[in-house]
């Protein structure tokens, strides 16, 4: 985050203890104007995140409809907002790009924004489900988009293979090579 133009507070790492996380939250909330997490959001037993916000804090949405990026924690605590990431490296890095990077431009003095993209054709095939919108790993190769191989949100290896995202909405497609699809370059979010 260093890159947008933020100073960063390392927390520390809290092991998947409530009183850990909640002591690390209240650290937070002392330091920091945002605090950003990752893991922790979502509905397990040692999600002590989304518990501790729950049960401490406020949280006005949890759980989109993105992929990857499902559990999301957006919340107050003790008057400090939170972006809650998901745990899985890429859902952690598309949700960062998606909510946590406008996040902290509103809270900067700035506004929302949304990342510019274009339409390029697809050099990929893909039977997209209805329901939510997906966000594909992607790079520009000879005019047209391709996406990495994997979907899996534990393969950082796609983030580095990647230039940026290509971004579909929630409704049901089907893509053929030459369909136009929209690319989000990585710059678009002040990278």
């Amino acid at each position: 985050m260093t890159q947008l133009g933020y100073e960063l507070v390392d927390l520390g790492h809290a092991l998947d203890r409530a009183e850990e996380v909640k002591a690390a939250l209240e650290r937070g909330a002392e330091q920091c104007d945002l605090i950003l997490t990752s893991g922790g959001v979502s509905a397990g037993d040692e999600d002590h995140v989304s518990k501790t916000l729950k049960a401490h804090g406020d949280i006005s949405n949890w759980r989109i409809a993105i992929k990857p990026g499902r559990p999301l924690a957006l919340a107050m605590f003790r008057g400090t907002p939170v972006v809650g990431l998901p745990g899985n490296p890429v859902a952690a890095w598309v949700c960062a790009l998606r909510f946590g990077a406008p996040a902290m431009a509103l809270l900067a003095g700035g506004t929302w924004f949304e990342p510019q993209g274009y339409l390029m054709p697809a050099g990929f095939s893909k039977n997209k489900k209805p329901g939510r919108s997906e966000m594909l790993r992607a790079r520009i190769r000879d005019g047209q988009v391709e996406v990495f191989g994997s979907e899996g949100s534990g393969r950082v290896t796609g983030l580095a293979w990647s230039e940026g995202l290509v971004e579909l909405d929630e409704s049901a497609r089907q893509i053929e090579p030459g369909t136009p699809v929209r690319f989000i370059p990585y710059g678009s979010f002040g990278l």
